[in-house]
């Protein structure tokens, strides 16, 4: 990344007239920092005590963005309201017909939000539950109720995946008893009401099982899967890559390119990774991507295979955050919000101390 940079001083990287190479500085901020909290972070996550406090910690300082969340979608609170002469300002998006927001861009983000810390929310209401305190786990349901509301009303499919994910990793395989022939039965119902043959009333029966908005959300994929946005973008994003795999087009480059060649206008690459190739190249892409892929399936074998007891159900929450966050950011960006990054790399930094926790006990037993 650091070498992409200097060469963007000295040379032409790319014929883009209206691309500016300060920017490949601007984007190492959304990772070089990063990497140093990464490596910073784990002597204060080095612990399973540490790491339920910290999820607690997230779990209470999220409750504000519920609050505001309900607050914009029930009541149409959106701001702006001044504080100190303008110094602070609170404001939220009116909803228009889409999702819930918060304080949040965009209902993607508030739903990226919320599912990376449900999952915390769970392993502590099941802490509760099995520690028989009656109040905490009532408040602890609570919360769950309310997350899961707050990511219902985001109509945002990445948050509703990311929701159903969460259960049975958290939980266990017991979910899937229950959670598979849901599934199930929600795919079944939106292919049978999209075939054409099918009676208009029979049509109608079936998509009462299902709430409009997200029939609609769901069934536009099948209706229209060619057109699809995201494979037009993916599509290109292969190709933007494959005439500069190995340095890239440089940090911001994607919106610039997809709007010379398609004449629309497009963020980022929907896919993280693809996003990386076309910043910075395939080799950049890659050790990120294999450095993160690595830390999960290590830190898998360490939580999941060993024997269930309290402390584990909270490491599996961390586990099932970060991977929640990789499954999103294979068909959208929302690490560019500086509270999902940071977030992320705490599980991720997380997830790499309770590897080395792993290793050193084994070491002792050992000796």
């Amino acid at each position: 990344m650091v070498l992409k940079c200097i060469l963007s001083q000295f040379s032409q990287i790319n014929n883009l007239d209206s691309w500016d190479p300060i920017l490949n500085w601007i984007g190492l901020l959304n990772w070089i920092p990063l990497f140093l909290c990464f490596i910073g972070f784990q002597p204060y996550l080095n612990s399973a005590q540490k790491r339920l406090v910290l999820s607690k910690v997230f779990i209470a300082s999220s409750i504000p963005i519920l609050l505001s969340g309900f607050a914009q979608f029930f009541f149409k609170i959106n701001g702006p309201y001044q504080l100190m002469d303008g110094l602070i300002i609170w404001y939220q998006r009116p909803i228009n017909g889409g999702g819930l927001t918060s304080v949040f861009n965009n209902p993607n983000y508030a739903g990226g939000w919320l599912t990376l810390i449900f999952p915390l929310c769970l392993s502590v209401l099941f802490i509760n539950s099995k520690k028989r305190s009656r109040i905490k786990s009532i408040v602890s349901l609570i919360i769950c109720i309310l997350f899961t509301t707050c990511i219902v009303l985001t109509n945002s499919r990445g948050a509703w995946i990311g929701l159903i994910v969460s259960i049975p990793i958290v939980l266990g395989k017991v979910t899937l008893f229950w959670l598979i022939p849901l599934i199930i039965i929600f795919v079944v119902t939106i292919l049978v009401t999209l075939i054409p043959s099918m009676p208009i009333e029979f049509k109608a029966f079936m998509e009462n099982f299902i709430p409009d908005k997200v029939f609609s959300k769901f069934s536009e994929i099948f209706l229209n899967l060619k057109n699809f946005p995201r494979l037009d973008i993916w599509k290109n994003s292969f190709l933007f890559i494959r005439n500069r795999p190995l340095l890239g087009w440089g940090a911001s480059t994607f919106s610039i390119l997809y709007f010379q060649k398609t004449n629309f206008l497009n963020n980022h690459a929907h896919n993280l990774f693809l996003e990386l190739s076309i910043n910075y190249g395939i080799i950049v892409s890659l050790i990120i991507f294999l450095t993160i892929s690595s830390i999960i399936i290590t830190s898998y074998f360490f939580i999941f295979k060993r024997e269930n007891n309290l402390e584990i159900i909270n490491d599996r929450s961390w586990w099932a955050a970060t991977f929640i966050f990789i499954l999103s950011h294979l068909y959208d960006v929302l690490y560019y919000d500086l509270r999902i990054s940071i977030s992320s790399w705490i599980f991720i930094a997380g997830l790499r101390a309770i590897i080395s926790e792993n290793k050193s006990l084994t070491n002792l037993k050992k000796i």
